[in-house]
C-alpha cells in the first residue's frame, strides 16, 4: 500500500475517532506528558549541553517506552 494512501486512512481514523470521542476532560495523555517532561526537567536542568541531551533522551525515552 501507499504512503499517500496510509496517511488519508489514517488521518480519516483520526478525524472520525475525534468527532466520534472527542477528547477526554480528564487525563489528556498529551497534558500528562506535558507535566513528566516539567517535573524531569526540575529534576534535571542545569546550563549545560550534556543535562539537555539527557532530559530529551528520559522524555523521548520515556514516550517511547510507553508507545511499546
Amino acid at each position: 500500500m501507499r504512503a499517500d494512501r496510509i496517511f488519508v486512512y489514517g488521518a480519516a481514523a483520526g478525524l472520525a475517532g475525534d468527532r466520534l470521542l472527542g477528547d477526554p476532560r480528564r487525563g489528556h495523555p498529551v497534558a500528562a506528558f506535558g507535566r513528566a517532561a516539567g517535573a524531569v526537567e526540575r529534576v534535571l536542568w542545569r546550563d549545560h549541553r550534556g543535562r539537555g541531551a539527557l532530559h530529551t533522551a528520559v522524555c523521548a525515552g520515556g514516550a517511547v517506552a510507553a508507545a511499546t
